[in-house]
């Protein structure tokens, strides 16, 4: 099913393509199962995404071939697959009234039906029989969904699976993905195994972009597509003697940037400035105090800098810990409606962004990928810098390892950082896989 002139699908998702070793053994491969887990955009999506499409038009011994291309949630699969699976199909493959936005599936004149899904309600694919499948973003598919939803769905047809991803080592299904991806490095006779990097197909300045965003070890994982070791320290990209800096120092002409973890003890609140031309973070000073409340540490804050007039910006928890102040809309008010803080900002999110995206996005300002070290830390602030030194994993575990005060702090810091600097890179559209020489 190789198509070597894109006019021949008659569709407006098939740009042309360009040679790529690797991609073209998957493509080629005649085994049953394909895992990859390789570099972010590397093109390991759209080679699975054309595959699929075009084996709806296969001949099959029976009338109604079923292939399905799942993904970990349900709203991630209409979010990031629908569409673009849909602008791969030619119109005139469909069937009349064949596409159900509701179900994510689409009827061909063929008899084929290709059904798009997130695993997290695998409930309108089960107990189909399929002729083949793709698992994307396999690294975040909990296992249980693929062994109990997936595999009985591969037997009565002999059906071909691929599963892709980048080779996270946090997400849910990370285990499960490397084990598999090593079965067929191992000499598995039905599994192939294949891996390739980003820079494979990325340009240096695409490749530039992740650098100044990630962390050395993400940027390793995400983009060299290696495995990297769980556990260890939380924020490994902290080095005090480069991250600790006189110079991160208060400036009255700035907005004071505070970051809020609503625990009553300790309340932990970091000060910070920020330099949105230089992506960088500058923390000048903590509040770390034992039973008291959100009124109080407003008190805290003002005796403190109460000449200030370079304006004031609050974010925070959403939930607060157990032994939360109040209720998670009344610390947003109390601080919303003091007007001593002025001119100021509130942000302050319906949920918590992911303790996983927060560490990283920490990490990433601490030193990414390039060696800049983009978050400075006063040396006075000891109680986030303990925190930055000390706090890690529980072994071979993605769960914070916290006691005692450990863990407060650095995650009001995390919650600056989550909202001013997230992970974010754009990769443009490149044509930048293959499907024949």
């Amino acid at each position: 099913m190789i198509v070597n002139n894109t006019e021949e699908v008659l569709s407006k998702g098939w740009y042309p393509l360009r040679y790529h070793k690797k991609q073209y053994e998957a493509w080629t491969s005649q085994k049953r199962f394909v895992v990859l887990p390789c570099g972010r955009g590397s093109g390991k999506t759209e080679i699975a995404r054309r595959r699929i499409v075009l084996y709806l038009a296969k001949k099959k011994p029976w009338p109604d071939p079923i292939y399905i291309y799942t993904l970990p949630t349900y709203s991630q699969a209409k979010r990031v697959a629908w569409k673009p699976i849909l602008n791969l199909i030619p119109k005139h493959w469909i069937k009349k009234n064949g596409i159900n936005t509701t179900d994510m599936s689409i009827e061909t004149k063929f008899g084929s039906t290709l059904y798009i899904a997130g695993l997290d309600k695998p409930e309108r694919v089960e107990g189909l029989q399929i002729d083949g499948g793709v698992s994307d973003e396999a690294s975040d598919t909990r296992p249980d969904a693929y062994e109990r939803t997936i595999m009985p769905m591969l037997t009565h047809r002999n059906a071909w699976f691929w599963r892709i991803g980048v080779p996270k080592r946090y997400g849910v299904g990370a285990v499960n993905f490397k084990s598999y991806f090593d079965k067929g490095l191992q000499g598995h006779p039905d599994i192939l195994s294949l891996t390739w990097p980003s820079s494979s197909v990325l340009t240096q300045e695409q490749l530039a972009s992740f650098a100044e965003l990630m962390s050395p070890k993400d940027y390793a994982e995400q983009m060299d597509a290696t495995w990297q070791d769980v556990g260890g320290l939380i924020f490994y990209g902290f080095k005090q003697g480069e991250n600790v800096a006189e110079s991160s120092r208060y400036d009255p002409s700035l907005p004071i940037v505070v970051g809020s973890d609503f625990n009553v003890n300790p309340m932990s609140w970091v000060l910070a400035h920020r330099d949105m031309e230089n992506r960088q973070l500058r923390v000048f000073d903590e509040l770390f105090i034992r039973n008291t409340n959100t009124p109080e540490t407003l008190n805290h804050l003002h005796q403190r800098y109460h000449t200030h007039q370079g304006g004031w910006e609050f974010f925070g928890d959403a939930t607060g810990a157990a032994r939360k102040t109040s209720a998670h809309r009344s610390d947003y008010v109390i601080i919303r409606n003091d007007t001593r803080f002025a001119p100021k900002k509130v942000y302050y999110s319906k949920v918590n962004p992911p303790k996983q995206d927060r560490f990283a996005a920490c990490n990433a300002l601490l030193c990414n990928a390039h060696g800049h070290r983009n978050l400075l830390v006063h040396p006075k602030c000891s109680n986030l810098i303990n925190d930055l030194n000390s706090r890690s994993y529980k072994e071979e575990s993605h769960e914070p390892d916290d006691y005692g005060d450990i863990g407060h702090i650095s995650d009001a810091l995390g919650y600056i950082v989550c909202k001013v600097f997230p992970l974010r890179a754009f990769v443009t559209k490149a044509p930048a896989v293959i499907v024949s020489k």
